[in-house]
């Protein structure tokens, strides 16, 4: 299954939302007739996705940034617009796909809780919204918020978001502190290594790369840059300000990206790291990460560690690692 952006005009979007209006004359006795116009669908303020699976249109779903005028709605919302997927296509996990990404498209973009309106005759909705953690709205807004068949739901967002220019000597500062318990343990080496060049984090930030968590002042606290390797997605890094450890940060970005790469196709993720430091090695293997032998490198890892030894990495044991991703 992949999950891509599409303009609202695409001719397959426009197949799904004729049969999800259908859907509504059939549950309702009409049409959905909130107006969607093609830009509010445009990033940074929404985007519209459409998921494939096994070559077929299967499902759809949107967010925009909604109108400030409603009552109860915040800056920083994202209003979920015509979620569906085809008959034909159903029970095969592709409407939590598509929420997923809807979440996870959001969250890059800076918007901090989804809303969503639905209606009491769409149970199977409703379902998934609960089991997908969408807690109901006393706020109502919208067309229908005076219908009485009018449900509202809302779940808050994690604080990630792709990183900004401002944000990349911050995320210098980061690195060299998340390098400070490597000299503890008398890797001194790693710990004086110097993080990533500006430019270098340019580059995975312009290539949408670069993602960062950020504390309740909005300061990035955590970073997590990657690449694409072979037919996956290679995390090249993926540190977290020590004042911020132990709180599962890590673990939620590796998550986030894991949700994008799958999204867009990827199998697997991979990454290198020192075997035996317990916030290396152990950690990514409760992950679900194991380590590949080095004789079963595809050409481009193994140049990767050629790289590693030649800077000096491989003073302690060092090894690839590798996470499957359900497609």
């Amino acid at each position: 299954m992949l999950i891509e952006p599409r303009p609202l005009d695409d001719p397959d979007v426009q197949d799904l939302i004729g049969e999800v209006q259908l859907e509504y004359v059939r549950r309702y006795g009409g049409p959905d007739d909130t107006e969607l116009a093609p830009h509010e669908f445009e990033p940074p303020r929404g985007v519209f996705l459409l998921a494939v699976a096994d070559g077929v249109p299967a499902g759809i779903g949107g967010w925009r940034a909604p109108e400030h005028s409603h009552r109860g709605v915040r800056d920083d919302d994202a209003e979920i617009k015509r979620m569906y997927v085809r008959a034909s296509m159903r029970r095969r996990g592709v409407a939590a796909r598509v929420l997923g990404a809807l979440e996870r498209t959001a969250t890059d973009a800076g918007r901090r809780r989804m809303i969503l309106e639905t209606g009491s005759e769409q149970p199977e909705a409703i379902a998934l919204y609960a089991k997908a953690g969408y807690l109901p709205m006393t706020e109502r807004f919208g067309l229908y918020a005076e219908s009485p068949t009018a449900m509202y739901y809302c779940k808050e967002l994690p604080p990630i978001r792709l990183a900004t220019d401002d944000d990349l000597p911050v995320l210098q500062e980061i690195e060299r502190a998340a390098g400070k318990p490597f000299a503890e343990i008398g890797m001194e080496f790693v710990a004086d290594d110097d993080p990533p060049s500006v430019e270098e984090l340019r580059a995975h930030r312009d290539a949408g790369r670069c993602w960062a968590w950020f504390d309740e002042h909005g300061r990035a606290v955590a970073y997590l840059v990657a690449d694409i390797v072979d037919d996956g997605v290679h995390i090249e890094q993926v540190s977290v300000h020590p004042d911020h450890a132990r709180r599962g940060i890590g673990r939620e970005l590796i998550d986030h990206v894991a949700g994008w790469a799958r999204d867009a196709g990827f199998g697997s993720l991979s990454l290198t790291t020192y075997r035996d430091v317990p916030w290396n090695g152990p950690y990514y293997a409760r992950l679900g990460f194991h380590t590949v032998a080095d004789d079963a490198l595809s050409p481009v890892l193994t140049r990767i560690r050629a790289e590693e030894r030649k800077h000096g990495l491989d003073r302690w044991p060092r090894t690839v690692m590798r996470r499957g991703l359900k497609t």
